[in-house]
Parts: C-alpha cells; sequence; structure tokens
C-alpha cells in the first residue's frame, strides 16, 4: 500500500528544507514532491528530497546573489552534472567573496556605497570608542576582527604607530569606501569562473567589467573638469589640463617608454650585446578557457579557479628565480617587461633581453628551467610555456618589436594616430581591444610595462622640470634628458647596472604629519653622489573645487605664499582642510 499523504512532520520538515529557495525553484520541487507522493509515496519523495538537499543548498544560495544568480546558476548546473560536491563548494566560494559587511557588492551603487560607508564608519567609530573605554584587549579584538570582515590588507598588528593611524582610517567613510571598492575584483573573477571573459564572449573582460571601467572613466573625467590646482603665485589650472600634460596621458607615456627602448637598444649596439625576444606563459591550470575549442579547462577548476593576480604573482615567482639564479652566477641583462592578457584575462609576459653573446646561453637557460619548473611536462609546455628568439638589428631591432606591444595594449594607435589593425587575440581593432587590456589591468591591478636593470626614471623626470639656473654639477644629466637622450643619460647615471651607486638621486624630504598621525615624504629634488642639491619642486599647490574662494585668494597679491613647508610657518585656519601637494 503505497501512503501517498505525508504527515504534518513530514509537510513542517519540507517546509523548513525549502525555505530560502526562490519561489522558481520551489515550485519544482514541490511539484516534483506531489508527483512522488501520488506515484511512489511520501517516503520515497523524501528521499529523493534528501539526496536533493545539496542541490537544494545550492539554490538557496544562488536566490541571494542579485543579478548575479543566472551566471552563478549556470555554471553551478554545469559542475554539478560532474559532481554535486565540487559545484556546492564552488557556489558557497562564491556567496563569501560576492558578499561584503553583509551588502551584495555587485548591487553597490555610489549611493548605497556612499550611504552604507558613512553608516559603517559611523558605527565603527561608536562600538570601538565605547569598547577602548572599558577593555583594552577588547578594543583591539574588535578593531582585528572589523579589519578582517573588511578585508583590509593589514598586518603591522605589532607596530603601534602604523595601527593607531589604520584606526583613525577606519574612523572615516573613505577608508570603508576604498575597501568596498577593492571588492569589485571578485564580481569580475566569479563573471570569469562563469564563463564569461572569452574569446567567444567577451575577450579580456566580461561585459560588466568593460561597462564598469568606462563609467569610472567618465566619472573620473568629470572630477577632473570640477577640480582645479592654485599655487603661491595665483595660478590656477583644471586637473583635466595637469593630467594631459602628465605621464596618464597615453601620447607621453608611449613616447617616454619608446625613448627609454632606444635608448637601451643604443647601448645595446655599442657594447656589442644581442637582443632576445622572449615569451613566458603560465602552466595550464591557470587557464580558464581553452581558445581553440572554447571548453573549460578542468585544471582551472581542480586547482580552485587562480585569478589574473594569481597567475601574474606566478610570472614574478619564475622571474624572480629567474633574477637571484643570474645574480649568483655573475650573469647581467637589461631590457624591458610588458604584460598582456590572453582572451580569458589570464596574463601572460613578453620581455626584450639585452645580453652579452658570451652570456646569452647560459642566461636563456636559467629562464627556460625557472620557466619549466612547475608543470613542465604537461601538454603544450614545450610549445608554449618558453620561446626566446634573436631579434635580428636589420628588421629595426628591440624598438620595433616593443613598439607594437606598447601601442597596441596603451591606446592602440601609432604614433601617427593610426589604428594598427586586428588584435589577433580578440579579434577586435586594436583600439577596441586596447580598451579592454586598460579594463583588465585596472580592475586586476597589474603593472603592464617595467623595466629591468635600468636607471632611476624618477630622476629623469624630475630633472626635465628644471628651466634655468641649473647647478654646472647636473647640467650634463639635464641636457641628456631634455634632449630625449636614454643613452647619454644612462651613462652619465653611471651605467646600466650603477644600481644603488647612481651619480644622482631623488631627494625625498619628511614632511609634518598627515591626519592620520603619519610622516609624509615628498620628492622635493635631486642630490648628487657630492651632496649637491637642486630643488625640483618649485610650486607649492592646493586642489580645490572649481570657482573655490581659497586662502590664497584672501592674501594680499604683494606677499609671499603664507602657508609654506619650506619656511615651516603655521597654516591659516582657511588652508587647514586644503589638500597641499608639490608639482
Amino acid at each position: 500500500m503505497i501512503l501517498s499523504t505525508p504527515t504534518p512532520q513530514c509537510i513542517k520538515w519540507r517546509s523548513d528544507l525549502l525555505d530560502g529557495v526562490s519561489p522558481q525553484h520551489v515550485g519544482f520541487y514541490r511539484s516534483r514532491l506531489d508527483e512522488l507522493d501520488r506515484e511512489k509515496g511520501y517516503v520515497a519523495a523524501n528521499t529523493w528530497l534528501r539526496e536533493s538537499e545539496k542541490r537544494i543548498k545550492i539554490d538557496k544560495i544562488v536566490s541571494r546573489l542579485g543579478s548575479m544568480s543566472a551566471c552563478v546558476k549556470r555554471e553551478a548546473e554545469r559542475l554539478s552534472k560532474k559532481n554535486i560536491n565540487t559545484a556546492l563548494s564552488w557556489v558557497v566560494s562564491v556567496s563569501d567573496r560576492l558578499f561584503y559587511c553583509d551588502e551584495l557588492i555587485a548591487e553597490l551603487t555610489a549611493d548605497k556605497l556612499e550611504s552604507w560607508a558613512q553608516e559603517k564608519s559611523r558605527r565603527f567609530e561608536m562600538s570601538a570608542k565605547s569598547k577602548q573605554a572599558k577593555f583594552r584587549d577588547d578594543f583591539f579584538d574588535y578593531v582585528k576582527n572589523q579589519a578582517r570582515v573588511a578585508r583590509a590588507l593589514f598586518n603591522s598588528w605589532d607596530d603601534d604607530e602604523k595601527l593607531a593611524a589604520l584606526i583613525l582610517r577606519m574612523y572615516t567613510p573613505e577608508w570603508w569606501k576604498r575597501q568596498a571598492k577593492n571588492q569589485y575584483r571578485h564580481v569580475e573573477n566569479v563573471r570569469r569562473e562563469c564563463g564569461q571573459v572569452c574569446y567567444k564572449e567577451s575577450a579580456y573582460v566580461s561585459r560588466w567589467g568593460i561597462q564598469r571601467f568606462r563609467r569610472q572613466k567618465q566619472n573620473n573625467r568629470a572630477y577632473l573638469e570640477s577640480m582645479e590646482a592654485v599655487n603661491q603665485y595665483e595660478q590656477k589650472f583644471l586637473l583635466s589640463q595637469l593630467a594631459e600634460k602628465s605621464i596618464s596621458n597615453p601620447i607621453h607615456c608611449k613616447a617616454e617608454l619608446m625613448v627609454r627602448v632606444k635608448g637601451c637598444q643604443s647601448l645595446a649596439v655599442e657594447h656589442g650585446h644581442d637582443a632576445y625576444f622572449i615569451t613566458l606563459t603560465c602552466p595550464s591550470k591557470y587557464h580558464a578557457i581553452h581558445k581553440e575549442t572554447g571548453h573549460r579547462n578542468g585544471k582551472f577548476q581542480a586547482f580552485g579557479c587562480p585569478t589574473p593576480r594569481d597567475a601574474q604573482q606566478h610570472l614574478r615567482a619564475v622571474f624572480d628565480a629567474f633574477g637571484k639564479a643570474c645574480s649568483n652566477k655573475g650573469l647581467h641583462y637589461y631590457g624591458i617587461r610588458t604584460v598582456e592578457p590572453h582572451h580569458d584575462g589570464t596574463p601572460h609576459w613578453h620581455l626584450i633581453l639585452f645580453v652579452d653573446p658570451k652570456q646569452a646561453t647560459v642566461i636563456l637557460g636559467e629562464f627556460r628551467k625557472q620557466a619549466f619548473k612547475i608543470d613542465g611536462e604537461e601538454a603544450g609546455a614545450k610549445k608554449h610555456r618558453f620561446e626566446a628568439r634573436k631579434i635580428d638589428p636589420a628588421t629595426g631591432g628591440a624598438a620595433a618589436y616593443v613598439a607594437k606591444y606598447i601601442a597596441k595594449n596603451i591606446d592602440g594607435v601609432d604614433a601617427y594616430g593610426k589604428i594598427l589593425g586586428t588584435d589577433e587575440e580578440s579579434d577586435l581593432d586594436t583600439i577596441s581591444s586596447a580598451e579592454r587590456v586598460q579594463a583588465w589591468k585596472s580592475r586586476h591591478g597589474i603593472r603592464q610595462f617595467q623595466f629591468v636593470g635600468s636607471v632611476s626614471v624618477t630622476v629623469w623626470r624630475e630633472i626635465r622640470r628644471l628651466k634655468d639656473s641649473i647647478p654646472e654639477t647636473f647640467i650634463d644629466i639635464y641636457n641628456a634628458a631634455k634632449a630625449s637622450d636614454w643613452k647619454q643619460f644612462t651613462v652619465l647615471m653611471g651605467g646600466m647596472w650603477a644600481g644603488r651607486n647612481q651619480t644622482v638621486k631623488p631627494f625625498y624630504e619628511s614632511l609634518e604629519l598627515n591626519q592620520f598621525g603619519e610622516p609624509k615624504k615628498c620628492v622635493r629634488g635631486l642630490v648628487s653622489v657630492t651632496a649637491e642639491y637642486v630643488s625640483t619642486r618649485l610650486y607649492e599647490w592646493a586642489i580645490q573645487r572649481v570657482g573655490s574662494v581659497s586662502g590664497l585668494e584672501l592674501q594680499e597679491a604683494a606677499k609671499p605664499f603664507p602657508s609654506s613647508r619650506v619656511n615651516n610657518s603655521p597654516p591659516p585656519d582657511s588652508w587647514r582642510k586644503i589638500n597641499v601637494v608639490y608639482m
């Protein structure tokens, strides 16, 4: 006899188990239970429901993910076909990452973020001060717990000064907003795990990621247009005007990179060094999706879904190990490293290294050895993991090689503003692909270009600020920098491997404490090995909203700048809340 009518206890158990499941999924479970009750009895129906408990947990978690629910649900269903435990574990990790201080990260709009941060800072200050007045241990435990909840990267718990500065920061809404904005990276990583970052869907970053990047650029531009800098001579400039003149301008960024590369190439030719173009990629487990087939990479899921930052950290570890090995063997090299993403957001490196021909075989062999230390025997490793080829000077040398990578990863146009063509990895024109690369770099916090074995670019930038009255000690280096002659500049600075023994170094001045009790340092000039000094920061600037009445405008025009870190005079009250910077 089939017992088709469930008992009251059974009904309650079912309701409790299905509590929290989204309405559309509850409908499926109840329909199936009714069907099994009629055909096999409520005991069999309960057995089926108990066996579906993990799937129910997945549905409960997914139903809380808001706009992320659809893509996470599809990925969970794909994983559950292979292993329900894997699917449940992944969904739990997604929920842990997407919820931040009881708020869903993807739903934190600008207005909601502002009010949320105000409330968090207010509650933290009230609770912290209350605990501080009672028990010191409870106070510090509370601070540590709140920093952990906020996912703050802070490890100096034994440093009283740094800890005090952290607490003061946590009293401000800006600190909480900054921590929250850092969590947007998790949204992009989850979408990447769901297959939304790939050649067939959206190369380099997800559609959500590129849309958010565009909105952020618009907001940044609006902010720069609304703020101005004013100096002691009452000269005013929009921040957007100053940004156009800085290295943040793609045109200036590309120009400086190319000047430095050409200078390195000229040095290599002069010393008879060979140039090698090297490509370094990650093991298979760092790649989410196969480009050729569009299929998911099983190793990626098994390895814990490593992020692009994890992959970048692996590449850095390989290069660091290579550098230490070369240092121990007295091997020298110099050049430039560039980073760009595969279609699924996994980074890979292109390097141009200049080496002594007598050391080339050993250096390349050591690099290859480090590249293959992890998963060196896996399929495809020999073909893709490490590739080095000598650059023929007759083809334009290293500068010609690197020019393409610099342009296509910054703005996608050459020196004449012409589109470079089609990006092979994404099948987009280079302007569109460059925008996506910039969004990828920004979202994951990855540094695109880095010179290795080079002299200080800070000195180069600082000395180019000078206009006249250049001290004799600095005149030759100044002339080389103003003439954009990186080769001569490097020679005068002590050579490519001068290291800490450079002829000229930046001079940093320790300024007064900031609002969090920390000493501030700022580049004020340059100092030579003979201890001669030249100031490169001749103006003191205040940042204010366009049209604001500043402390400067309240002073008589004939008077010198009233609040200076040079004469150590106390600033007037009108300047106390204005951000003062050197430029």
